[in-house]
């Protein structure tokens, strides 16, 4: 392995703490928390740590922005952090490391509670050098939660995914989602039993709430079995997204897929347990003049149902349109989701993510569709 000195790292990493040894690592993590003692001998300094968060990256043009999004994290998580970034084409391999502390400041203006994290720069074609420097620094028996950011590669092998418990990713930068699901898939299978946290389909959580909020009520719930469609409109770069609410819905149904006639613009399903007559879920851009991400209607017999971000305020607005009668209005507070806070959501959740993994098969099959 080449040395450190030899390793030329972006500019950007010099923002992030002291640089060392890796064999120093711990002393240096060590002496981080050791600051000036008050009157009673006592630093004041509380060293958390409830979970390992990793964030793995292959693209060292991004350091700045995931570093940010990783000091956002840390100050609402206790969590040691590894923030990792890596060339794999680079003729020379090695490794570079850095250490720094996120602390908390109380109302007297003192460090109170901090997280430890450790910045690594990773060069040359080794995925095994990827596994060596996560194993060897994590905070020992506790979990890990590693999200990988970008394509999947072959830094992803075994000794890595079998040490992890949450495995996060957004599936919205893929270029073909569709090989990746089914190579993590196949590693779950195997010698790994992470839970899967997509935060294409994170996004989705308010969207959901607010769909499930309007088939609550009775009057809608009944007009449930005459469905006939359903409009689904994304935002440029968000099209998962929909894929997502569309086996989602097609899920809550019971209603299956019709992969000989469907397309990837016009999904034919059959009918389901609560549905009577087959439906169609047409998938189409957002207007970019609309705010959001995702935006979805239904129509049922006399009445028409539709949600959408509102354009002025951070809420999820529900129209109910009936024949011979007043349009109702519901609003649910939606604020915007950016990556620190769908990872901070998921985090906090936990839990085996069940509705994830029951439509991923349909997500799949959306996916094999043509057109």
């Amino acid at each position: 392995m080449t040395t450190a000195a030899a390793l030329s790292a972006p500019p950007a990493f010099d923002l992030l703490g002291e640089e060392v040894e890796l064999s120093r690592i711990e002393k240096a993590l060590q002496a981080l928390f050791v600051g000036d003692p008050d009157e009673s001998g006592h630093t004041g300094i509380a060293r958390a740590s409830l979970i390992n968060l990793a964030l793995y990256n292959e693209n060292p043009s991004e350091l700045e922005r995931d570093a940010a999004v990783l000091a956002e994290l840390t100050n609402e998580t206790a969590c040691r952090s590894l923030l990792i970034h890596a060339d794999p084409r680079a003729a020379a391999t090695g490794a570079r490391a850095w250490v720094q502390a996120h602390c908390q400041i109380d109302r007297n203006g003192e460090k109170s509670v901090c997280t430890e994290q450790i910045s690594f720069f990773l060069t040359g074609h080794s995925p095994g050098l990827l596994r060596n420097v996560v194993l060897a620094h994590l905070d020992s028996d506790l979990p890990l939660a590693f999200w990988w950011r970008g394509e999947l590669s072959d830094a992803f092998e075994e000794g890595l995914y079998s040490r992890i418990d949450r495995l996060l990713f957004d599936s919205e930068g893929w270029a073909a989602p569709r090989n990746p699901f089914l190579r993590l898939l196949e590693c779950q299978r195997g010698s790994s039993s992470y839970v899967m946290h997509d935060l294409a389909f994170t996004r989705m959580n308010s969207i959901r709430h607010a769909v499930a909020n309007a088939f609550d009520r009775p009057l809608v719930a009944r007009e449930l079995g005459s469905l006939s469609e359903v409009t689904i409109r994304y935002a440029k770069g968000f099209r998962m997204s929909a894929l997502y609410l569309a086996a989602w819905v097609a899920g809550r149904l019971e209603a299956g897929i019709d992969g000989g006639i469907s397309t990837g613009r016009e999904i034919v399903c059959q009918p389901g347990k609560a549905v009577r007559q087959g439906f169609r879920i047409r998938v189409s851009e957002l207007d970019p003049a609309r705010l959001g991400t995702v935006e979805i209607d239904f129509e049922m017999g006399g009445t028409r149902v539709e949600i959408s971000r509102c354009q002025t305020r951070d809420f999820i607005r529900t129209l109910t349109k009936r024949e011979n009668a007043a349009t109702e209005e519901d609003w649910l507070p939606a604020r915007r989701l950016h990556d620190a806070s769908l990872v901070a959501d998921i985090l906090n959740r936990a839990g085996r993510n069940r509705t994830h993994g029951q439509i991923l098969p349909t997500v799949l099959e959306l996916l094999a569709l043509r057109g």
